[in-house]
């Protein structure tokens, strides 16, 4: 244990803090190893994020976090994940063929997922999006990703958990499309 997680079982309110990150990483890992075994079905990728979401909390924070925290972030992953499945952006990556995954998890770094489709290829990036300016930072770093990445990609499709969206980041200034991207080949 570093001494940075001990801090962590020492103020159960630091500990809380952790616990959003680390459901969005057990949703994040959740769906990408659905999408890399072809098989995304809704109570699979919620059990499946919530076995990661309870290893992780218990290996990070231990046993200093209360109860009633710890559910009300259970709920929040089963309704976002719930609210994913139920969207567009699922149907259209389960509508592609396993060839169109040009890469999933690490190999995809700093994306979650890179698809090919008629359109072009994109980086697919699932986070929690804030609400307020901090926002625009997050789409600013997905452009720079763009720009950067050593795999040719024509845009990132960031998807938002909270507000259930999809966003496409372009490589041009200021050009950004919500809900209007990547079709099934």
């Amino acid at each position: 244990m570093r001494a940075w997680d001990a801090a962590f079982v020492m103020d159960p309110i630091l500990a809380a803090g952790r616990l959003p990150r680390l459901a969005e990483l057990a949703m994040r890992d959740a769906i990408v190893q659905a999408l890399a075994r072809g098989r995304l079905t809704p109570r699979a990728l919620v059990d499946e994020a919530l076995v990661r979401f309870e290893g992780a909390a218990a290996r990070r924070i231990g046993s200093g976090i209360r109860p009633a925290l710890l559910f009300a972030e259970r709920d929040r992953i089963v309704r976002e994940l719930r609210s994913f499945f139920d969207g567009r952006l699922s149907a259209r990556l389960c509508a592609l063929e396993r060839r169109a995954f040009v890469a999933l998890g690490a190999p995809a770094a700093p994306f979650d997922a890179i698809v090919k489709s008629r359109r072009g290829s994109y980086g697919v990036v699932f986070r929690r999006l804030p609400a307020d300016g901090r926002r625009l930072e997050v789409l600013r770093r997905a452009r720079a990703a763009l720009q950067k990445t050593r795999t040719p990609v024509d845009g990132v499709l960031l998807y938002d958990f909270v507000r259930a969206r999809a966003t496409l980041v372009l490589d041009q200034p200021g050009a950004y499309r919500v809900d209007g991207y990547l079709r099934a080949s």
